[in-house]
């Protein structure tokens, strides 16, 4: 059985490729950004070249909605548009992810990066399986993961809830 383990994303950036870095040429799936989102992390003083204006390609939108079937994620991504993401390396980290883990404080990481490994698909929650998340691989059950990243399933649900209902916002 688990326990919380507060320095797991930690031990998990220290060991390698993080669930922070991408493959070569997946940007254009990184995970969105709200408006608020993108507003917070401005408010706390980290330049605009931190985040990147991207646009709703058709893979884009077909991969989230892929994510999120519950969902009308062709209103909030509508083509032609453009979304905002973290912006990453050349090496293909986010420019947030450092020798110890996220730079950014947990109270303005965006929701997405908060929940991670967890997920809600259909309204189970699941986990994403990364081969390279160490919470993923280090914990056997649902329960297990929830007690190493110290958070409740009711906490992730509400911040799931909060994260969708933030993406419609920025549908125009």
């Amino acid at each position: 059985m688990s326990r919380p383990d507060p320095h797991i994303c930690t031990r998990c950036a220290a060991r390698g490729r993080t669930c922070c870095e991408l493959a070569g040429g997946d940007e254009e799936f990184c995970f969105p950004l709200s408006e608020a989102e993108r507003a917070a992390i401005l408010a706390a003083g980290f330049d605009a070249a931190t985040m990147v204006r991207t646009p709703n390609t058709d893979a884009f939108v077909a991969q989230l909605a892929h994510l999120m079937p519950d969902q009308d994620i062709a209103a909030f991504f509508p083509r032609p548009g453009h979304h905002w993401r973290l912006a990453i390396t050349d090496r293909g980290r986010c420019v947030f992810l450092g020798g110890s883990g996220c730079r950014l404080d947990r109270a303005i990481r965006p929701i997405y990066c908060k929940i991670f490994p967890f997920w809600l698909y259909r309204g189970q929650l699941t986990w994403f399986t990364a081969e390279e998340c160490l919470a993923a691989i280090e914990c056997a059950t649902a329960k297990d993961l929830e007690r190493a990243m110290d958070v409740r399933e009711s906490e992730i649900r509400e911040l799931f809830q909060a994260m969708c209902a933030a993406l419609g916002r920025n549908a125009r």
